[in-house]
């Protein structure tokens, strides 16, 4: 006969004395004790009273399980080798991870504590995903101090905790509609501070953020959207002068590609906030630049491009010509693109093909790689079929 369901969460709370706070065994030990406790856990959260979906948790064993997740989960975050990586892309420049797909975290930290960690992450969302758990009790004992400690541990080395964090900060978000601007706020603060600081946890936290700008998007609230945009001006385009860039550009381009995307008008915004940071001529970060060009350029309206489309390709036309390959590369790529950015070029190709003529034909086809000088030539020769006429005479304009 089973034994009886509050027995059996009273014997499971009292063996939360195995904490890491204050375990005095060895680290092998403390991981295969807890693992023995947290997998009862589990079988309790997610299969014990499933004959009666009526029972739901008590208040007393959800708040000791809180106090269980807290004390093991919120600790001094041990060094991580992700440090010496992050200064090893400023030594050697970004340059160095374009040319190798950007693996930058090929040799990355493992915190040795990650197994039973797993298991402590895990429970936490089984807990809080679980149809037994009453909402009042995650508005009761999920408080601010709680987000905010999580917060914290997006510092962790260890990309397996932050994928884990993400997890569990959109859970509590979806779940958590008193706490939504609060946690909006703290996670718009995280980035307000590290524009010129070292933070392991903000591509997650990008990911994070375009998680919550979806769903957002579907219940619009225009509030919530002016805080979006608001937010947007100061704390997500300033990052492309962080000299981190090299380290989440590729989430910072995709968190801002679905702003644009949510908000077609906001690609103006955007465009001149990053003119307004681009490196000089020549440097690698420009490639980094021209990805986030392309991904808003998709989303954007041909009304909209007319406001900021004569700066854009001045600077393009400068990358066209770049000493640094790949930057050529990008540069070239983006008219050889199909679609939206391909109809954006031909309708205002009269204004386009003159400002970038003379870096076109001139440099890019005499470029020290000749892969460029190629890709120059192809895309020469698009043009010249899109209009021979203005062609022709940009062609005598430069001669």
């Amino acid at each position: 006969m089973d034994e009886n369901p509050r027995k059996r969460k009273r014997c499971i709370i009292n063996k939360r004395n195995i904490k890491s706070s204050c375990c005095s065994v060895t680290v092998r030990e403390k991981i295969l004790l807890e693992k023995s406790n947290f997998e009862k856990l589990f079988t309790y959260v997610s299969c014990g009273g499933r004959n009666d979906h009526r029972l739901n948790f008590s208040k007393v064993f959800f708040r000791e399980s809180i106090h269980l997740v807290s004390s093991n989960l919120f600790r001094t975050l041990p060094y991580s080798s992700e440090t010496a990586n992050a200064a090893a892309a400023i030594q050697f420049g970004e340059s160095f991870y374009i040319k190798r797909n950007r693996n930058i975290n090929s040799i990355s930290f493992e915190d040795p504590a990650w197994p039973h960690l797993e298991l402590v992450y895990r429970f936490l969302l089984l807990l809080l995903q679980s149809p037994r758990t009453d909402p009042q009790l995650i508005i009761s004992f999920i408080q601010p101090s709680f987000i905010l400690k999580l917060l914290n541990l997006f510092q962790s080395g260890d990309a397996r905790e932050r994928d884990a964090l993400v997890s569990v900060l959109q859970v509590i978000y979806q779940k958590l509609h008193v706490h939504r601007r609060f946690i909006r706020k703290s996670v718009f603060n995280v980035f307000y501070c590290c524009v010129n600081e070292k933070h392991n946890g903000i591509p997650d936290l990008l990911l994070f953020l375009r998680s919550i700008v979806e769903e957002e998007e579907e219940e619009y609230d225009l509030r919530v959207q002016e805080e979006f945009k608001l937010f947007l001006v100061r704390g997500l385009i300033p990052l492309y002068k962080s000299k981190w860039l090299v380290l989440f550009s590729s989430n910072l381009n995709s968190c801002i590609e679905k702003f644009v995307e949510t908000d077609c008008k906001l690609a103006d915004t955007v465009i001149q906030g990053m003119l307004r940071h681009w490196p000089i001529a020549g440097s690698s970060r420009e490639y980094f630049f021209l990805e986030g060009v392309e991904r808003v350029l998709w989303e954007t309206k041909p009304d909209d491009f007319q406001h900021f489309m004569i700066p854009l390709f001045h600077r393009i036309a400068s990358c066209l010509s770049s000493p640094h390959y790949k930057v050529a590369e990008k540069g070239l790529s983006l008219f050889n693109i199909h679609g939206n950015i391909q109809n954006l070029i031909k309708q205002n190709l009269d204004v386009i093909l003159p400002i970038i003529f003379t870096d076109l034909e001139t440099k890019a086809r005499n470029h020290w790689r000749p892969e460029i000088q190629k890709l120059a030539h192809d895309v020469g020769n698009s043009l010249l079929i899109i209009d021979t006429e203005l062609f022709e005479v940009c062609w005598m304009h430069l001669n």
